[in-house]
């Protein structure tokens, strides 16, 4: 269904592992797609968009483990979850299925002290 999109590997042990693609681009939002083969594994952070980006995902296929600071969890079809600016972590699929995720990147302008100090990633078409 996203045939018309372009299409940029970003996978880190194999190009193609990880796919991106920009969908829908508003002033202080971007809706993305990305597609994660199996058994791939992604690092991130949301420095890399100023540090005033939260990233919301929702998975729409397979089941992927985010992993964070001390924190981990999965996360399966039809959940969603966000990550806050200044955050590194990681996107894993450890499955024997690929996965798809609609990413939200949502810039904050307001005061950064409503923010907690941590550490997530974006990614940024160039």
């Amino acid at each position: 269904p996203y045939g018309d999109h372009r299409w940029i590997n970003i996978g880190e042990e194999r190009a193609d592992a990880v796919q991106y693609a920009r969908v829908l681009r508003l002033s202080n939002h971007l809706v993305s797609i990305l597609r994660m083969k199996e058994h791939s594994t992604r690092s991130m952070t949301t420095m890399a968009c100023n540090g005033k980006t939260t990233m919301v995902y929702v998975v729409l296929e397979g089941e992927i483990s985010v992993i964070f600071s001390t924190t981990q969890f999965s996360a399966k079809k039809g959940d969603s979850f966000y990550i806050l600016p200044k955050i590194d972590y990681n996107l894993s699929n450890e499955k024997a299925r690929d996965a798809e995720l609609s990413i939200i990147q949502s810039q904050y302008d307001g005061p950064l002290s409503a923010i907690p100090t941590v550490h997530p990633a974006p990614i940024v078409d160039s």
